[in-house]
């Protein structure tokens, strides 16, 4: 009795081309939905950390919405709450602090569209009663290195003068001035700090001097 080329094959173990064992379709769709499944949660995880990340760079500060002269009373439509990223290295006012802001001084002047910085207004006019502001071009060296925030209380001691013998005595080289730090900011040139220091009226006029002759250098104490 003949056989056929399929009971040959299963007799020798082997089966002929073309008869390979079909994949079940329940367990093909059931695979693909497993990975569906892995592939949204995967998803998801990396939304999540995305959205943590965004939220902890999200910081709510004071925006000055209009330009702002030193000593001005600030309005309620002079400053409003903006959102923004990390503001490493930028001193800025934390968006609660808004309402105490209103009907305190600008301490600075202030520039529309920027962010308040810290101790840029205050309670106290400037220049106070009896007090002068005075502008200061300090070189390399003479000015304290970081960020002296605005209000910070800082004392002007006078050194010889640039270039000459250090160790060179005049009426002036005791004398140190107290001041508290109005603003400051980095000349053009990158070479010197610019700064404006309130100091007593009748200390100003000298104090113009020895900044003009580069005799002066700024000290800070702890703040009390």
């Amino acid at each position: 009795m003949s056989t056929t080329l399929a009971e040959q094959a299963t007799r020798n173990g082997r089966f002929p081309l073309g008869s390979a064992q079909r994949v079940d379709p329940k367990a093909r769709r059931r695979t693909a939905h497993i990975l569906g499944v892995i592939a949204l949660l995967v998803v998801c995880g990396l939304a999540a950390v995305f959205v943590v990340r965004a939220v902890q760079t999200q910081n709510r500060v004071v925006l000055v919405r209009t330009d702002i002269s030193r000593g001005a009373v600030i309005k309620v439509t002079d400053l409003a709450e903006v959102t923004v990223g990390s503001v490493q290295g930028v001193s800025t006012v934390p968006a609660t602090q808004l309402p105490t802001l209103v009907g305190q001084r600008a301490s600075v002047d202030l520039v529309h569209g920027s962010l308040l910085p810290e101790g840029s207004v205050s309670d106290v006019a400037v220049p106070a009663a009896k007090q002068s502001l005075v502008g200061i071009r300090l070189d390399q060296g003479r000015m304290v290195i970081g960020n002296v925030t605005p209000q910070s209380r800082v004392r002007l001691v006078v050194t010889a003068p640039q270039g000459g013998d250090p160790a060179f005595k005049d009426a002036n080289s005791s004398r140190e001035f107290p001041a508290v730090l109005i603003e400051s900011t980095a000349a053009l040139d990158g070479a010197a700090t610019l700064i404006n220091v309130q100091v007593a009226q009748a200390d100003a006029g000298l104090v113009a001097q020895l900044a003009a002759t580069n005799r002066l250098a700024v000290v800070q104490d702890p703040q009390r």
